[in-house]
């Protein structure tokens, strides 16, 4: 009987080096890191290197009208889809306006009266909305492992160049923001070309509609406490007389070296290691530093220590961000672009209101430290409570099994193989006709020397048939990959499927792979489990 590693096994793309090496060495490519110069400019012309919790009311400016310029976008772009005129008029427009950003603080260091800060605010927000948003539309073609991989790579090695960044002058940090908008660019239409280029031997990921059935209001429930964390954050970054939180070195070095060892974690756990990686574990995780840095704030000895884990919790809510917003999108017809614009709005709106809260009321307020630190630390729990409550039929992460959902699943299937162990038989040839509810008698078995599969009574086919019609309109699967369902799912081996269908082995085996990709299965057995579940 498979046995609980067995199990976890199941859930991965790799679960040791070599194999992770394997599968993803011939991938890795510079240009699929690009997210990184997007990250690195925010940091120089944003966030001020970090030196500070942010930026005081630039950051807060910044933002404020990045959230509106989202918002227009996305009711612009709600129901008619972005053309690819439209998309190179932005990308363009983009990094246009984040290099002019960037000259305008460099020019401010020489012009200390001109107010070239307020213009660099506002062509900063107009820049990196379609500026880093573009990159969603690449993930969009990465599988799982590969999405894990940029997501928390690009977080993690942006997080380590940062600590660089404060130890350099202003004025070549202004110098070094303005190379990373177009390096992002160049970056980004290398890695689509890249991917055009492969997409014969790797295939792409198709979406399918899994969340569309979802009730609305778990994912508004979602959203509310994304929200009221960001709210508590937003309040603890201006704590507590509004002003932003200045870091020495070393709390800045700390803060870029645990968000790079953290992301290196998250990558080495799930792909490596091949452990489950759940979507509550990371927000857990998320109000663990919260609290943790609030408790620490209203310690006069500690003040920065919590201040520092605070500017973690934000800096690390990134990469499950971006994460979350390209497993929404896969399983989604909604386009990954307004995805992420809702995401991010919310995101960044009730923080910097949070922020500019503090900013005004924080001076008179300075003295109520306990009272305001257990409001930020009741926000963060009821954010954990509504998270746990309110996750969706396939949880966010399923496809490192996360979820009780996928455990369901798998159980199912230790189940079956010990049956078909005790019948002497593969679990991976076991026939979904036996398990469709239907009895056993009903099915009459063959064996051959060289196979062993059932043959359906002709109700039980039918059956199978409509669950294989059902799954290739779910997740968009070809004619060809529905028959692999079908024949496999039938116990048939893949010689069997060449022999029958007058194919080569190897193109059999192809379609498999595509149709276990699009399914986000790794077995016959998950095959058969996601059929029965139909």
């Amino acid at each position: 009987m498979a046995d609980a590693k067995s199990m976890t096994s199941r859930l991965v793309h790799s679960n040791s080096w070599d194999e992770f090496w394997a599968t993803y060495g011939p991938r890795l490519s510079g240009c699929f890191f690009g997210l990184i110069a997007v990250r690195i400019w925010t940091q120089c012309c944003i966030y001020d290197r970090y030196v500070a919790t942010d930026s005081g009311v630039l950051t807060i400016a910044s933002n404020l009208v990045r959230v509106a310029l989202i918002a227009a976008l996305v009711l612009a772009f709600w129901r008619i889809p972005l053309s690819n005129k439209v998309r190179r008029v932005m990308e363009w427009l983009s990094v246009t306006a984040m290099t002019l950003c960037a000259a305008c603080l460099l020019a401010q260091t020489e012009f200390a009266d001109a107010p070239l800060t307020s213009i660099a605010a506002v062509l900063g927000a107009l820049g990196i909305v379609w500026g880093g948003g573009m990159w969603i539309e690449f993930f969009d073609r990465l599988d799982e492992g590969e999405a894990l991989i940029y997501t928390f790579g690009c977080l993690g090695t942006s997080a380590f160049l940062g600590l660089f960044l404060g130890t350099i002058p202003q004025v070549a940090v202004f110098a070094v923001g303005l190379f990373m908008p177009t390096l992002s660019f160049v970056s980004l239409k290398q890695a689509q070309d890249q991917l055009d280029e492969r997409r014969a031997v790797i295939p792409e990921p198709v979406r399918d509609a899994a969340y569309d059935s979802e009730p609305k209001s778990r994912f508004a429930c979602l959203l509310m406490g994304l929200a009221l964390l960001e709210f508590a954050l937003g309040v603890a970054r201006g704590f507590p007389n509004g002003l932003s939180i200045p870091l020495s070195f070393p709390m800045q070095a700390a803060h870029q070296l645990i968000v790079f060892v953290m992301s290196v974690a998250v990558v080495f756990w799930v792909l490596v290691r091949g452990r489950r990686l759940s979507f509550s574990a990371l927000w857990w995780l998320e109000v663990a530093l919260m609290v943790a840095g609030v408790v620490l704030i209203v310690s006069s000895d500690l003040f920065e220590l919590g201040a520092m884990l605070i500017t973690v919790s934000n800096t690390f809510m990134l990469g499950i961000l971006w994460y979350t917003v390209y497993d929404f999108s896969r399983h989604s017809r909604i386009p990954s672009y307004i995805v992420l614009g809702v995401v991010w709005a919310v995101h960044l709106l009730p923080r910097e209101l949070g922020r500019y809260l503090m900013f005004l009321w924080g001076p008179y307020v300075a003295q109520s430290v306990l009272a305001v630190a257990a409001l930020v630390c009741l926000i963060s729990l009821s954010m954990a409570v509504v998270m746990r409550n309110c996750q969706p039929m396939r949880p966010f992460f399923a496809a490192f099994g996360a979820s009780r959902w996928r455990e369901e699943r798998l159980r199912a299937a230790v189940r079956i193989d010990a049956r078909m162990e005790a019948g002497g038989a593969e679990a991976d040839e076991a026939p979904i006709c036996e398990n469709l509810g239907h009895d056993r008698h009903d099915v009459a078995v063959t064996h051959n020397e060289d196979e062993a599969h059932m043959k359906c009574e002709p109700a039980l086919r039918a059956d199978l048939r409509s669950r294989c019609d059902a799954l290739q309109e779910r997740f968009g699967l070809t004619d060809r990959e529905r028959d692999m369902a079908w024949y496999l799912a039938q116990g048939r081996s893949k010689s069997a499927i060449s022999q029958e269908l007058h194919l080569s082995e190897n193109t059999v085996k192809g379609y498999t792979r595509s149709m276990y990709s699009k399914l986000c299965i790794h077995s016959k057995q998950e095959l058969i489990d996601l059929l029965e579940g139909d």
